[in-house]
């Protein structure tokens, strides 16, 4: 992909949108205290209350370095897969709880968004965006690498007779 076209740069808006959710979701989580959004976690039922506890206290440093990564741009296979895969977790999750019925924060920005329909369309609209991302990423950088090699085995012109 040619850089400074339009469809880098509507990558590029998107790569740096979704970063700023992840700054934005760090940030909201680090301004409270970590055990608020424990019990958040330890509401889904599905790890045991002290991994619950880990899980708050690094998670949003997590968040807030993917996001951080994402504006930056460096890395791209590997920040977009990690937040792919970050996402896809948190989406499955909130399925889950969501068809057991569970009324619960689902914890994406803080306390007090209960799981909906809406929260789900939201949560997979930013997973397909991501996948997105990673799959742009992998396919830019195997089409860099092909055309490399490419021009790397073209015989000189300057040795033809």
């Amino acid at each position: 992909m040619k850089r400074y076209s339009i469809p880098w740069f509507l990558l590029a808006a998107a790569r740096v949108f979704l970063g700023v959710i992840f700054v934005y979701a760090a940030y909201t989580k680090l301004r409270e205290s970590f055990l608020l959004f424990a019990m958040a976690i330890d509401a889904y039922k599905l790890v045991p209350e002290a991994v619950a506890v880990g899980i708050a206290r690094v998670l949003p440093w997590g968040e807030l370095t993917l996001g951080v990564a994402l504006i930056s741009g460096f890395f791209q296979r590997l920040v977009t897969t990690c937040a792919t895969l970050l996402l896809g977790v948190f989406f499955c999750v909130m399925v889950h709880a969501y068809r057991a019925g569970q009324e619960i924060s689902c914890g994406c920005f803080g306390l007090g968004e209960q799981i909906s329909a809406r929260t789900l369309a939201r949560d997979g609209a930013l997973l397909v965006l991501s996948l997105t991302l990673a799959v742009v990423a992998y396919w830019s950088a195997r089409r860099s690498r092909v055309a490399t090699a490419a021009v790397a085995t073209e015989p000189a012109l300057a040795e033809k007779p």
